[in-house]
């Protein structure tokens, strides 16, 4: 699963081509795309005004290929129970999660998807923060998420 890496995170170079390098050895890619609508507690709360409906700013960086899923999280961290239900019937139990950013929506896509039932890890390296809470929210995954033996 790559989380958000898209036009407004404006992630670095050599990122975008480690993690392109990366997930083209998957059958299967799973996209997430943040869109923030209108009225969103992003926008009331945090003041986000970034990835408005229809911007600019909410092109992926990488290109989806025509086996793979996209999925919009509109003003949420994780993934609605719609995206979980098409995980599944996919026949997806497990899956490794990589993308932007590490403290927040990667970490919100981790734990949906482990209250819904499918084991996910992540693959620390294909990560990155535009806060700089890239490494606590690493120590925060491995502590909730350890790896398997």
């Amino acid at each position: 699963m790559i989380v958000d890496v898209q036009k407004a995170f404006d992630p670095p170079p050599a990122f975008l081509k480690k993690v392109r390098r990366y997930v083209r050895r998957f059958p299967c890619r799973v996209f997430t795309r943040y869109i923030n609508p209108h009225g969103s507690l992003f926008r009331r709360v945090l003041k986000q005004r970034s990835c408005a409906p229809g911007s600019p700013d909410t092109e992926l960086l990488l290109e989806p290929e025509q086996d793979d899923l996209v999925f919009e999280k509109r003003g949420k961290y994780g993934l609605s129970t719609a995206n979980i239900r098409q995980l599944k019937r996919r026949g997806i139990r497990r899956i490794t999660v990589c993308g932007l950013d590490t403290d927040a929506c990667v970490l919100g896509v981790m734990f949906s998807l482990f209250d819904n039932g499918i084991e996910c890890h992540l693959k620390e390296e294909m990560c990155w923060s535009s806060s700089g809470l890239h490494r606590a929210a690493i120590t925060i995954i491995r502590e909730q998420f350890p790896s398997p033996v």
